[in-house]
């Protein structure tokens, strides 16, 4: 299939009514997104399997169910590159952990390799998302077994602490159904994307941000259209409160 020329795409006239009404509030509707975890299970988990990183901790527990909200996460940023994995990944997997204790044994594998080149990744990924994609996705194969875009794109978006300009952006399926909808044909719904298509949909966010914040005369950020796209791609009505990305 002919690749579809991003520069032609606009930005869908939903997404503008959005970002006028329900999804205005970045404080509300991105960095207060939450999650129930069991971080019972998860420290049970990571302790058994010898996963590197040691336990987590959310608001000075470290066990129990906990609402993790975005915010948890960017906390994490400052406390090494297994902490944030691990914290990304339980926000992203919620009470659905298909996989999540092959990706503890895979890293318990081999922790030194694998936590090298979550450092590069996340030192690249604040202005090189391409690159910082492709140093976890060489040769289109995830270097950490079993650990695909749709959960290493959360790692590099976390890395940022949530600053809002910080270009390494979420891509999972549900993201992606949304921008296949909003006219990008040729990109693939069910992930096994190449670092170049990373790359252009990082960019295809700074270039609908950047004409947003122009309209609205006020800065936009990507991960505000990124929860947006997911909640369409979902199928589903914005749900601050309780909602899994």
């Amino acid at each position: 299939m002919t690749e579809t020329e991003l520069d032609l795409l606009p930005v869908p006239d939903e997404l503008r009514r959005a970002l006028a009404g329900d999804y205005a509030d970045r404080a509300r509707v991105v960095a207060g997104q939450r999650v129930r975890v069991d971080l019972d299970w998860w420290n049970t988990s990571l302790v058994k399997l010898g996963a590197p990183g040691g336990c987590l901790w959310v608001d000075g527990t470290d066990t129990g169910q906990v609402d993790v909200t975005r915010s948890h996460v960017f906390a994490a940023a400052d406390q090494g590159v297994w902490p944030l994995l691990w914290l990304s990944m339980a926000w992203g997997t919620g009470s659905r952990r298909r996989l999540v204790h092959k990706r503890m044994r895979a890293a318990a594998a081999d922790p030194e390799r694998y936590a090298a080149a979550l450092t590069a990744a996340a030192q690249a990924a604040a202005d090189s998302p391409e690159h910082a994609y492709a140093l976890l996705y060489p040769g289109d194969r995830s270097l950490v077994p079993t650990l695909g875009p749709s959960f290493f794109t959360k790692f590099l978006y976390f890395a940022g602490a949530g600053n809002p300009v910080h270009r390494s952006r979420i891509l999972d399926s549900r993201v992606a159904r949304s921008l296949h909808r909003a006219g990008w044909r040729s990109l693939k719904t069910g992930g096994a994307w190449p670092a170049r298509t990373y790359g252009r949909y990082t960019g295809l966010l700074d270039a609908w941000t950047a004409t947003l914040s122009a309209e609205l005369g006020h800065q936009v950020a990507a991960d505000t259209v990124e929860r947006w796209l997911f909640d369409q791609g979902a199928g589903a009505q914005l749900r601050p409160v309780s909602s899994v990305a």
